[in-house]
């Protein structure tokens, strides 16, 4: 995994949680830093994707936000390129989503809470259509710019010919029967309440390729590539990252296999849209111009792109 900077803010106003330890890292050590667990670091690279609701308070009689949870996306950088990823249906909508995304400012060394806009216009999905018959590829992404001295985490895409290569994650190669998978994301209900958002991790296996007209969802073929997971997920999953069951001694490193993109819960299944048509549209995705662009957003604070 790797990070992606941010940029420093002018104005003292924002929203802080307690971070690391105030004596201050170098940002190469907050880059690498081992001792941090894979399930910290995952609080910033995988966020919920929400959007606003006016209601009417009860209790005021006055019109406020409430915010309404549409599924879960994450991180990719590629180069100095960060890309937000998730499944196509989660963000096909009439409106606007956002993030809270819990970012590391470097000049304090505290856990700040940014927020990130994604404007409905600017996802690119997979060019693979459906039909009557068939689904269409479940994968949207989307290139954001960055700031510079905060920092979230990402998985890290690397193509042959870049430096990067030697870290990459997204593996050439499709997970396959019976590859043991964990799936970290944002189920929207799960009979419990929860007081802030933390993504839910989850175990299971690869079960099934599909192949060419073999499994059908809601009445459709899922395209070929699709893996069906023997596992417990719920709705708010979708879009949620599918990665290997890492372990430090015989599997260290944390790949990127797949997102998560429909599931059954009384049958304990779900589907998945597999890394190889996650890179596919990443290559797609880096034409988008970010020139005048910015999604990044705290109130009180003024951000200057990279």
């Amino acid at each position: 995994m790797k990070t992606q900077r941010h940029m420093k803010a002018k104005a003292s106003k924002h929203y802080s949680h307690r971070g690391p330890a105030k004596t201050f890292k170098a940002k190469a050590e907050y880059q690498h830093d081992e001792k941090e667990s894979f399930y910290s670091k995952s609080n910033r690279i995988i966020i919920r994707l929400e959007h606003s609701e006016k209601i009417i308070s009860e209790s005021s009689k006055k019109t406020e936000d409430q915010y309404k949870p549409d599924g879960t996306a994450f991180f990719v950088q590629s180069g100095k390129e960060l890309y937000v990823v998730t499944a196509r249906h989660v963000v096909e909508k009439g409106y606007d989503l956002h993030a809270k995304v819990r970012s590391i400012n470097l000049g304090t060394g505290e856990i700040e809470v940014i927020f990130l806009n994604l404007p409905r216009n600017r996802w690119v999905y997979h060019p693979r259509q459906g039909d009557i018959d068939a689904r269409y590829v479940d994968v949207a992404v989307m290139k954001i710019n960055s700031m510079m001295d905060y920092q979230v985490m990402t998985f890290l895409y690397g193509l042959d010919k870049q430096k990067e290569a030697k870290g990459n994650q997204l593996p050439l190669m499709d997970p396959e029967p019976p590859q043991p998978v964990l799936v970290f994301g944002f189920p929207s209900e799960i009979g419990f309440e929860l007081t802030e958002q933390r993504p839910l991790g989850r175990l299971g296996i690869i079960s099934m390729v599909a192949g060419s007209k073999f499994l059908t969802m809601e009445g459709r073929f899922v395209e070929e590539r699709a893996c069906l997971v023997d596992i417990d997920a719920f709705p708010g999953n979708s879009g949620s990252p599918v990665i290997n069951q890492f372990n430090l001694i015989t599997d260290p490193k944390i790949r990127l296999l797949g997102l998560l993109i429909g599931t059954n819960p009384r049958k304990h299944y779900a589907i998945i849209e597999p890394v190889s048509r996650i890179r596919e549209t990443l290559e797609i995705a880096k034409g988008q111009s970010l020139e005048g662009l910015n999604f990044w957003a705290v109130p009180g604070k003024n951000f200057k792109m990279e």
